[in-house]
């Protein structure tokens, strides 16, 4: 059951994950980040891709919200950053960008900043529905 589509959803993982890696030669994990992987990185610069909620778009179609986590440190292009962000995904099959939003953060007794940018996107799936 539903094989096409789960062949689709395992390319988009494995695309999302290629072309962040390969672009901005980056660590990626998937839904978070353990404390000893966070403490094995040299510095705050990593991605977290977080598959979200499926919500219904009418008979057979549902979206997924896939969110993009990028954490980005001393960057001071992080905006041209979420541009390529977009473009890297969205060139993905049956997946549009929606919206972003920005956070930052000072480190604790610093003076420097980390900059989080959420970049949301909508996962369009097909599914079958027999009787």
């Amino acid at each position: 059951m539903n094989v096409k589509t789960k062949r689709l959803m395992d390319k988009q993982v494995k695309s999302i994950k290629n072309n962040l890696t390969t672009h901005f030669n980056l660590p990626v994990f998937q839904d978070n980040v353990a404390e000893d992987e966070l403490k094995e990185l040299s510095s705050h610069n990593y991605f977290i891709v977080v598959y979200g909620d499926i919500q219904s778009t009418g008979v057979n179609n549902v979206y997924q919200e896939v969110s993009i986590v990028f954490i980005s440190e001393n960057n001071d292009l992080v905006d041209e950053d979420t541009i390529d962000i977009i473009t890297l995904i969205s060139n993905i099959s049956a997946i549009e960008f929606d919206r972003t939003f920005k956070q930052s953060g000072q480190k604790k007794d610093t003076d420097d900043f980390i900059d989080q940018v959420t970049t949301i996107f909508k996962r369009k799936i097909t599914y079958d529905c027999t009787i």
